[in-house]
């Protein structure tokens, strides 16, 4: 009984349900921010793995498509992109897997913001397979193509300066784009028990609420660990995430900004609360 009642409870900030109910359409919630608020201080909800969307439990790590992503509030998405050896094509990798073009996905989200002016999307590319340098000079010819709807300088920009355009987010391996307070580290990504799980994710958005006034801080709180795929962990930490922000929030050390949260499998009442700390 107390197990399915934790179930129940988690749901309301786990979803791994691929539809989206136009009740939790949050498409112009940047709308708020004032034009002369930098985009670091700026709170934004935002997926891990953001195409990961197959490939079975121990690799999925999103229900929704980026299309729906972008519906419920979602502004920042991590993809990992592979050169085709023997074609001129960038694939988005779902696990080991290729469902979708990186052109289709840079497509989707400008026609999103053709679409809700007062919007910007921040994205952070990593580069993988045998041809890693040619993936990374393909980017960078779309880049140029498309120079009115991209933002690649390393200065964060003001909010005027975002709406409608992509923001690149310097990777490990891609140097494109604003410079990143990275406050995810690689080994903090094995999950062992939720309380550590959470000394951990607070350890970071401390660091983050004290880096985001002036860069771009990025908490990535996915995990997984034995026995324990994302989905799984998702289904507990998004809740002690809610949770912690609840108390940051009504707290009389209120943060101002909290920077970007990454998830696996937010659920919409999630990415209000996240959203709301703004």
């Amino acid at each position: 009984m107390v197990f399915k009642l934790l179930h129940w409870v988690c749901k309301f900030n786990f979803s791994d349900d691929s539809t989206l109910h136009e009740n939790s359409y949050k498409e112009k919630w940047m709308a708020s921010i004032p034009d002369d608020q930098l985009l670091s201080a700026v709170t934004i909800p935002g997926t891990h793995e953001s195409l990961t969307l197959y490939g079975g439990p121990l690799i999925q790590c999103q229900a929704w498509t980026l299309e729906n992503q972008l519906k419920a509030g979602l502004r920042y998405f991590d993809l990992r992109i592979e050169a085709s050896f023997f074609y001129n094509t960038l694939d988005v990798m779902d696990g080991h897997i290729k469902h979708t073009k990186f052109h289709e996905v840079l497509n989707i989200l400008w026609e999103f913001l053709g679409k809700h002016d007062s919007e910007t999307v921040l994205l952070r590319v990593t580069l993988q397979g045998m041809s890693i340098w040619k993936a990374g000079e393909s980017i960078k010819d779309l880049i140029k193509k498309s120079k009115d709807k991209v933002w690649t300088e390393m200065l964060v920009p003001y909010m005027r300066d975002a709406r409608r355009k992509i923001v690149f987010v310097q990777s490990t391996n891609f140097n494109v784009g604003t410079l990143n307070h990275n406050t995810f580290v690689t080994y903090d990504g094995w999950f062992k028990d939720i309380e550590n799980e959470m000394k951990t994710i607070t350890k970071h958005l401390k660091k983050a609420q004290k880096n985001c006034a002036h860069t771009i801080s990025l908490t990535d709180i996915s995990a997984t660990g034995f026995f324990k795929d994302p989905k799984t962990v998702a289904r507990v930490v998004n809740d002690q995430l809610n949770n912690l922000l609840g108390k940051l929030k009504t707290g009389s050390d209120k943060p101002n900004c909290l920077g970007v949260i990454s998830m696996d499998f937010p659920s919409p009442d999630l990415i209000q609360n996240i959203i709301e700390v703004n």
